[in-house]
Parts: C-alpha cells; sequence; structure tokens
C-alpha cells in the first residue's frame, strides 16, 4: 500500500508539474503577443512627427499616462489580492489593444494622440506590473530570479521584434495605420492565452500571503498598506527599488526616441532593436546561467558597469552602422542581466506579508518612471539635441553603478568574518 500511495503522489506532482510549465508558455506567449504590440507602437513618434510633432510632443503624449498608471498601480499595492493577477492582466492587455486601435483613428494633428497617450500608458503599465505578479505565484523564491529572467526576456524579445515588424507593414503599404490595428488585433490573442493560466494554475490568494503562515508574521496577522510601505522602505528593497527607477530612466529613454534618434543619424533603428534583443535574449537565458553561482549584487554591479560604458559610447557612433549594432548589443547585455536581478532582489530582501506589495511597488516606480522621464527627455532632445540626453543618461548610469558597488561591498562587509582575538 505505501507503494501505491508514493506512485500516486508521484504520478500528480508530475502532472503539478507539467500543469505550471504548460500555463508558464502561455503565460509567456501572450506576453510576447503583448510585447510585442507594444513594440509596435514604439512607432508613434514617427507618427507624431508626420501630423507636425516633434520628440518633446511625444513627451507630452507619454507623461500623459503618469498619474493614471500610478493610480491604477496603486490599487494593485492597496489590493493586491482583489482580483487574480491573471484576470488583472488579462484587462490590462485589452485595454491597451482598445488604445493601440484608438490610435487608428487619430489622423490631422498629433493632439488627440495624448488621450490615446492615457489609455496606452496605463495599461502598458498594468501589464508590466501584473505580469511578475503572476508569474510569482507559480515559482519559489529559488526560481524567481531565473523566471523574472524568462519574463523579461519574453518581453524584451516582443518589445524589439515589434518595430521591426512594425516598419516591414509600414514601409510595405500597410501604413501606420494599418500597423497599429495589426498591433490592437495581437492584443487579444495575448490576451486569450493570459485569461487561460487562470484556468491551469490555481488560485494562490489562500495561502501565506493572506494567513501569514510561513511568512514571518503571525498566523491571522493583517498587515496595513500603511504599515507595509514603512516596513518596505526600511528594508533592503527599497535599495533596489531605487535601482529599478534608474533603469527605466535609461529603458524609456532609448526605446522610446530610438527610431527618431536612428533618423537624425542616417541610420536604421531595427539595427539597434535587433541587437538590443539578441542581447538580451543571450543574457537572460545564457550568460544568466552562468552567472547564477556569483553573488546577485556583484552581477548587478558589473552589468550597471557594462550599461554606463555602452550608452557612453553611443556619443562615438556618429553615422556608423557597425558600432551602432556593437554598442546596442552592449546596452543589451547589461540591462539584460540587472534588472530580472534586481526584480529579484527587491522581493527576496522582503519577508512576511508585504512581499505581495513589493512587485506592484516596483512595477509603480518602474512604470510611472517610464511615463513621466520622456517628458524631460523629449524636451532635452527638442532644445539641445541626443548628445544632451546622451550625457544625461550617463551620468544616470554612473550613479547606478556606483550604487550597485557600494551595495555588494557592503554585503561582503556584513559576511566577513571577525578576527579572531587573541
Amino acid at each position: 500500500m505505501p507503494d501505491r500511495v508514493g506512485k500516486y503522489q508521484g504520478v500528480e506532482a508530475a502532472l503539478a508539474r507539467g500543469a505550471r510549465l504548460g500555463a508558464m508558455g502561455l503565460l509567456l506567449s501572450g506576453n510576447l503577443g503583448i510585447s510585442t504590440a507594444f513594440g509596435m507602437l514604439l512607432l508613434l513618434p514617427l507618427y507624431v512627427q508626420r501630423l507636425g510633432g516633434d520628440e518633446a510632443s511625444f513627451g507630452i503624449i507619454m507623461a500623459a499616462a503618469t498619474i493614471p498608471a500610478g493610480l491604477s498601480i496603486g490599487l494593485l499595492i492597496r489590493y493586491p489580492e482583489a482580483w487574480r493577477p491573471n484576470v488583472v492582466l488579462t484587462i490590462a492587455v485589452l485595454a491597451y489593444g482598445l488604445g493601440a486601435v484608438g490610435a487608428t483613428l487619430v489622423t490631422v494633428t498629433w493632439v488627440p494622440l495624448v488621450g490615446i497617450g492615457v489609455l496606452l500608458g496605463t495599461a502598458w503599465a498594468v501589464v508590466y506590473a501584473a505580469s511578475p505578479m503572476v508569474v510569482s505565484e507559480m515559482v519559489t523564491d529559488r526560481e524567481r530570479a531565473a523566471y523574472f529572467g524568462y519574463l523579461t526576456g519574453t518581453q524584451q524579445l516582443g518589445i524589439g521584434l515589434g518595430p521591426v515588424i512594425g516598419g516591414l507593414l509600414v514601409g510595405g503599404g500597410l501604413g501606420f495605420r494599418g500597423t497599429f490595428l495589426v498591433a490592437g488585433t495581437l492584443c487579444v490573442f495575448a490576451a486569450t492565452l493570459v485569461f487561460v493560466v487562470g484556468w491551469i494554475v490555481p488560485d494562490a490568494r489562500t495561502t501565506a500571503a493572506r494567513t501569514g503562515a510561513g511568512t514571518g508574521d503571525e498566523p491571522g496577522t493583517i498587515v496595513t498598506f500603511r504599515s507595509a510601505l514603512g516596513r518596505i522602505l526600511r528594508s533592503e528593497s527599497a535599495f533596489w527599488l531605487v535601482m529599478i527607477v534608474l533603469f527605466a530612466c535609461l529603458f524609456t529613454t532609448m526605446t522610446s526616441f530610438q527610431t527618431t534618434f536612428a533618423g537624425a543619424r542616417g541610420l536604421d533603428f531595427s539595427v539597434y532593436y535587433l541587437s538590443y534583443t539578441a542581447a538580451v535574449i543571450i543574457s537572460r537565458f545564457g550568460i544568466a546561467t552562468f552567472t547564477a553561482r556569483y553573488d546577485t549584487r556583484l552581477v548587478i554591479a558589473v552589468a550597471a558597469s557594462v550599461t554606463a560604458l555602452s550608452l557612453a559610447s553611443f556619443l562615438l557612433v556618429g553615422s556608423s552602422t557597425l558600432l551602432y549594432g556593437l554598442v546596442s548589443g552592449f546596452v543589451g547585455i547589461g540591462y539584460g542581466l540587472a534588472l530580472p536581478a534586481a526584480q529579484a532582489q527587491a522581493v527576496n530582501a522582503s519577508v512576511g506579508s508585504i512581499r505581495p506589495r513589493v512587485l506592484p511597488l516596483a512595477g509603480l516606480l518602474f512604470e510611472t518612471t517610464i511615463l513621466a522621464f520622456p517628458l524631460l527627455a523629449g524636451w532635452v532632445i527638442a532644445s539641445f539635441g541626443y548628445g544632451a540626453v546622451f550625457a544625461v543618461l550617463v551620468l544616470l548610469s554612473l550613479v547606478q553603478s556606483v550604487l550597485g558597488w557600494e551595495r555588494f561591498l557592503a554585503a561582503r562587509r556584513l559576511t566577513r568574518p571577525a578576527p579572531l582575538r587573541r
């Protein structure tokens, strides 16, 4: 009898692992779809120029979503278990698709795109915040960094392929409006895949995060939003949240204005997106496996330093396609290694029932920065040129590198054994 029971338990465990892998495959496929649609909408700056605007105009469109996006993610932080994360993600993907379709209706001036930008920016912010929440309820602490890497690697693949596919569609006669319509249709398929995940994965909202069991809190303890926020800001998680904000400044500028930067230099923006995307995939699915044996703080510090050097190299690109592709690839390697590691550190450094709030808080900071920073970056570009904006990015990346090395060295000092007294 014990052998038979053990056999049945083994079969059930295998089925559970198979179901989880299937659900993860659907989730990653859905994220690939929505991120590809997002990448196709990165052609909006070119469309804004066609409608009489410039980089500063696009910065206004992006920044318009800052407050509603912050409020939306704030609700996820305040009520992290009100709805299942996959349901939140499904609604956000459909909303993004609606915004993409809405962009096809703007034909005379760029001003109505401000309203479309509110919907697009808010929806993508929730997508970014909710996606790791779906992953997090399916994995263990040890697996979290790896699976966050898979998720963000998939998203970066879509973000990199989207502009290339969009450029081909626009150049192939479909035009900007037709391309945006394709992006909206793609969102419908992505939302369907994400919704099905909820049928496969059990609802985790009644587990330790709610009861306090195994979290470091007493069973039945209810942690208020204010108390949880205070505990997060007093913990090591706060440091990693600052790092995530700095990554957001770099990411949003490089992706949002890359099409216009390439046009100003006589370059093909596809070179950046393909090189950057290939490097991110290699770093998250290849190099990350090698670096897993080292201290995560060291990996983040080194990767941030690589990013800083790569951004500084953009000042030397000129009209060289080869150099453009090389430095784009190194940006992808640095960013691809560091961001998921920082996200995982933010979660792992938190304890107890505040954990469900860390990821949406990270999403709030990342996405509001992504939406708001282009307002400054667009103004700098329109007023002083691309050299000035890259100087700003290099400065931010240097600050990030210094913080990364400080955190690594501080951790080493704490773990170093005290000298023996005679």
